[in-house]
């Protein structure tokens, strides 16, 4: 990295060296100063050529534009058919918020078996039927655990 900042920072010592040459060879800076002491002298002169420009400028840029031979259906022909990209963009959309939808209700069936499962552990006397939902539940945790930890 250090070989791309002292080749960056000699091409721009190279660049200022060129750039203050060209000042000094045509000795922009006299022919500045001059510029700048007869636009003080002058106000209104300056006022009325810079306003004259830009009028100017725009009486021009207004009668090319409606002298031009372009139409807006020419101009919207270059442009594709939006409307599937959007149709797509909206698809992916939907299926992202089914996808958080069906994250969240898992991670609620998850605390909801783990609740259950503390309940039935609890139990100090756990019968038949209790050990199976037990077995049953904490299986089903397990899935819901998997399968979270592979989406993240």
């Amino acid at each position: 990295m250090k070989i791309f900042k002292r080749t960056k920072a000699k091409k721009d010592a190279k660049i200022a060296e060129g750039i203050k040459s060209l000042t000094d060879k045509f000795k922009l800076k006299d022919k500045i100063a001059k510029a700048n002491q007869w636009a003080d002298k002058h106000k209104k002169r300056v006022s009325v050529i810079t306003i004259s420009m830009l009028m100017l400028s725009l009486i021009v840029g207004s009668w090319l534009t409606l002298t031009s031979t372009y139409n807006e259906a020419d101009m919207m022909s270059g442009l594709s058919d939006v409307k599937p990209a959007f149709d797509g963009i909206r698809r992916i959309q939907r299926l992202k918020s089914m996808q958080v939808d069906q994250t969240v209700e898992l991670t609620n069936k998850g605390q909801q078996l783990k609740h259950d499962l503390d309940s039935l552990i609890r139990l100090p006397i756990k019968s038949h039927k209790d050990s199976v939902d037990i077995m049953v539940k904490y299986r089903q945790l397990e899935l819901v655990v998997k399968y979270l930890d592979n989406k993240q």
